[in-house]
């Protein structure tokens, strides 16, 4: 594969043949070679040859005798070819351990990218960490903060509690779906029910033929959306800049934490 305009030497098919190389080096047999790399004799011979064919160099050279007898060796230019993809090889390890190096010391986006690898159909996913673990008799209030002050608050059973190692201090992600968020732009002196209730502003307004994805900005950065009629977004007079209160509750949020 082109990478870059250069050759990228170290995929699989590539490891496979300086494996073989190696062992054909190391055993001066083609049939001690391929068992050692887990090729068939036939496999190992087609290997070879298209190597071979492919080279402007012959890499490697047999002798007469067939499967036991004979021998096979490297030629010079196999044994450069072989020591050549060492050395790179040496190089590759090396650089990966200065990267992960260098990103050990960099916690943060580890963890991001911990993060981004998770697919879920939730379109509202937030990291935070959990401040507090409240055990009932059948379910577990759970209380995840987010940057910026917000806080989420998850209903889970006491079996998602112990399997999940959920306590106090430990990284979690919240997972809510759009449409188990409702929004409020005028409580009118009520009070509601539902534990979650995130004031932000109105970001972005993505209308459908049927229904509209709002989305609000929080504190700390954090964004949430929603899903709606259209004929909601009409009813409450969203406009981008306009204030609004995204509410869930705590058993809508699903909550995850690494493996």
């Amino acid at each position: 594969m082109l990478v870059g305009g250069h050759i990228h030497l170290l995929g699989n098919l590539g490891e496979r043949l300086f494996g073989l190389l190696t062992a054909i080096e190391q055993t001066g047999s083609i049939n001690q070679a391929a068992r050692a790399v887990n090729l068939t004799y036939k496999g190992a011979w087609e290997m070879i040859e298209r190597a071979n064919n492919l080279s402007p160099n012959i890499l490697v050279a047999t002798a007469v005798g067939g499967k036991q007898g004979g021998g096979t060796r490297l030629t010079l230019a196999g044994k450069a070819f072989l020591a050549l993809f060492q050395q790179l090889q040496t190089e590759h390890d090396l650089f990966l351990h200065q990267l992960n190096q260098r990103l050990h010391s960099h916690q943060d986006i580890i963890f991001l990218l911990k993060r981004l690898i998770m697919k879920a159909s939730a379109r509202n996913q937030f990291f935070g960490k959990i401040t507090d673990v409240a055990i009932g008799a059948v379910n577990a209030t759970v209380v995840l903060s987010l940057k910026g002050g917000d806080t989420i608050v998850a209903s889970v059973t006491k079996e998602s509690v112990d399997a999940l190692g959920i306590k106090n201090g430990v990284d979690a992600i919240a997972l809510i779906k759009v449409s188990q968020v409702t929004l409020v732009t005028d409580f009118g002196g009520y009070r509601l029910s539902a534990r979650n209730q995130l004031k932000g502003t109105v970001t972005r307004i993505q209308k459908g033929s049927v229904n509209t994805e709002v989305v609000i900005a929080l504190q700390g950065g954090n964004a949430i959306a929603s899903t709606i009629t259209n004929e909601s977004v009409d009813t409450l007079a969203l406009t981008e800049g306009s204030e609004a209160t995204a509410v869930f509750k705590a058993g809508a949020v699903l909550l995850g934490v690494a493996s």
